[in-house]
């Protein structure tokens, strides 16, 4: 028995053409559902890099019973969390805050940051780069590779051809 015994195609007739079905939608709900559900999406994945870091820094042997850890991870889960939700275009406070003290630095394809925290504090402190080469190199990796797409195989929009593998 070959993979191609397991495969049936759907039969073409039976598909019922169901685009001229229209769905009362009001924009306001529409919205407000988008907005409700961007949040769930962002607190939830931040929630779980939380876990991750508390998890790696337990294994490190991180004190985390300090009261100044509690305090330093909620500075450090917060930036995240505007970190993420600049990525869907909402505003959060902490982006205001990483555009205060961070100034960029993109030359070609090398891009760096540098942090002054006597922009926002009354100290004398000398701008430093927060990210290590390395660090940076993965970044400029992973933004050399932010216009490669995925191209299934197949043509999900094709409502022609559908395919159900049996198990």
């Amino acid at each position: 028995m070959n993979d191609k015994d397991n495969i049936i195609l759907f039969p073409t007739n039976k598909i019922k053409n169901r685009q001229n079905v229209e769905h009362p939608v009001n924009p306001k709900q529409h919205q407000k559902l988008v907005e409700q559900q961007t949040k769930e999406f962002v607190e939830g994945n931040v929630d779980d890099i939380a876990y991750q870091l508390l998890d790696k820094f337990v294994n490190m042997g991180i004190r985390t019973n300090q009261l100044t850890f509690t305090a330093d991870l909620a500075l450090v889960i917060d930036s995240i969390r505007g970190l993420i939700y600049r990525d869907f275009n909402k505003p959060h406070p902490a982006q205001k805050l990483t555009d205060k003290m961070v100034t960029l630095n993109a030359s070609g394809k090398n891009k760096s940051a540098r942090l002054d925290y006597s922009k926002v504090l009354d100290i004398k402190h000398k701008p430093h780069k927060p990210l290590s080469r390395d660090v940076e190199d993965e970044v400029r990796d992973l933004s050399d590779m932010a216009d490669i797409q995925f191209t299934p195989d197949f043509d999900p929009e094709n409502k022609w051809i559908q395919i159900i593998r049996l198990l």
